[in-house]
């Protein structure tokens, strides 16, 4: 099946918005479009290697740049839920993007999640990728300053491209290692002249991100989602004290959140990193198939 790709801008909120979608001359209009959201500081090449298995299902998939990443315009504010979710809503319309299965990754799933309380009859299904597993202000012992503070991303600009890459050939992602897998990686982030890179989100910008997920009420989002929610959690062998605690916490999180929504798919993906689109494209993809299958 030849798959066709297409990168372009469209004006949305006031600024203008990156997105590619994905299709093939032979998709099954019947079937609902898929959205994807990347997580912080990603864009919407994350979803390189998921987008293509979809296509295989009959599926039109379409990525955004959010506001800040990518190819989108950079503004210094408007980072807050409601702007992120006026931009994207404004996309959506102007791509006649209606009643998607909306598939966020990490931050994205935050968004995806706020998005469906937001617009509930817009929304046709959620599944949200290692992401949305739990509400920052809930965890214990913490405050929106520390939360900026141990969240805050690292000032890498001036890497060597090489030395960049080898931080991910040194992870899971190493034993798969492909050329598609490292044009994902690198047009994730801005490749310089000097052959370095740095990331296409800016350092003030981050951090603003980071105090909205704080402002988030997560938990009481998932009441008012009236559409299927699934989540997918990646899950694997702590490696020290902190990623344990993290993982404790998740799970404490996700019992939480199947509390107020006992009818949300719960899916464990063992031996599996946070960038699951990276990892187990063809697995991700069956789960987010199986999710549009449903009556």
């Amino acid at each position: 099946m030849p798959i066709q790709t297409e990168d372009g801008f469209v004006t949305a909120n006031g600024m203008q918005i990156h997105y590619r979608r994905w299709w093939a001359p032979d998709n099954n209009p019947a079937l609902p479009p898929i959205l994807l959201l990347h997580g912080l500081a990603s864009s919407a090449h994350i979803w390189n290697l998921v987008a293509p298995q979809l296509i295989t299902y009959g599926y039109t998939v379409t990525a955004f740049d959010q506001r800040g990443h990518g190819e989108s315009e950079k503004p210094d504010s408007g980072y807050d839920f409601a702007t992120i979710l006026a931009d994207d809503a404004a996309a959506m319309n102007a791509l006649e993007i209606e009643h998607p299965i909306i598939v966020g990754h990490s931050w994205g799933s935050m968004v995806a999640l706020q998005f469906a309380a937001a617009h509930v009859e817009q929304v046709n299904a959620l599944v949200l990728v290692d992401g949305a597993t739990n509400q920052l202000s809930a965890r214990p012992g913490w405050s929106r300053e520390q939360a900026i503070k141990d969240l805050a991303p690292p000032r890498f600009a001036g890497t060597p491209r090489e030395t960049f890459l080898s931080y991910y050939r040194s992870s899971p992602l190493g034993e798969q290692w492909s050329s598609e897998l490292e044009e994902c990686i690198l047009n994730i982030v801005q490749l310089r002249d000097d052959d370095t890179v740095a990331p296409r989100l800016d350092y003030e910008n981050h951090l603003q991100i980071i105090s909205a997920m704080w402002d988030q009420p997560t938990f009481d989002l998932y009441c008012k989602v009236h559409c299927p929610i699934t989540l997918i959690v990646a899950d694997q062998e702590p490696i020290n004290e902190a990623m344990k605690e993290f993982m404790n916490m998740r799970k404490q999180g996700i019992a939480h959140i199947q509390e107020v929504r006992s009818d949300a798919r719960i899916v464990i993906i063992q031996n599996t990193m946070h960038d699951i689109p990276l990892q187990r494209p063809e697995e991700l993809a069956e789960l987010i198939v199986k999710v549009g299958a449903k009556p």
